[in-house]
């Protein structure tokens, strides 16, 4: 079954309507990326099943291609997790690993907002890298409008007779000569 199906309860539900812009655009995503099989069951009757469920992939890389920009998508898989939307069945490490993050589509949204409400058993865990990495050469990086220097000494004009001092010599070059000599200021 090809297509995203929304029930008239989870439109009417107070979850739903709190969902953000980017909330509800990223929970249509994870809708889109389930695989729905019909069952055929003979006491039952027919039914609908999510054969990926648990294993749904919907990476940064997969949003930034759909428009949605990586904080508005981090910010929207932590709302969807907090509301009972889905759950995270695998947190991937990410970057150059590979090793994707996997989603189940959950119905806790039910029960959202009342006190038989129960968070996500598996929350998502935000790594800071505070000693490592871009983080941690961003955060010790000075600006760069302190490490210049406000009167760098100058060949062609010297201003004071201490910044003389600390200029050695000029180097002449001459076009054609191999061998240079420096002449002292």
């Amino acid at each position: 079954m090809r297509g995203i199906y929304l029930e008239s309860d989870l439109l009417a539900s107070p979850a739903f309507k709190s969902l953000s812009r980017w909330g509800m655009r990223v929970y249509l995503g994870f809708l889109s990326r389930r695989v729905i099989v019909k069952k055929r069951d003979k006491s039952r009757g027919d039914s609908h099943v999510i054969t990926n469920n648990g294993k749904i992939e919907f990476c940064y890389s997969t949003a930034l291609s759909d428009g949605i920009p990586r904080q508005n998508f981090r910010d929207a898989v932590d709302e969807l997790i907090s509301k009972g939307f889905i759950d995270l069945s695998h947190q991937g490490a990410g970057g150059r690993s590979r090793d994707k993050s996997t989603y189940s589509i959950v119905e806790r949204w039910r029960k959202w907002n009342t006190p038989d409400y129960q968070e996500t058993p598996h929350p998502r865990i935000r790594n800071t890298k505070e000693g490592q990495g871009w983080s941690a050469y961003h955060t010790q990086k000075k600006s760069v409008s302190k490490s210049i220097l406000q009167n760098p000494p100058s060949s062609i004009e010297i201003d004071t007779r201490k910044q003389k001092s600390k200029v050695i010599g000029v180097l002449k070059t001459i076009p054609g000569k191999k061998n240079q000599k420096a002449i002292n200021a």
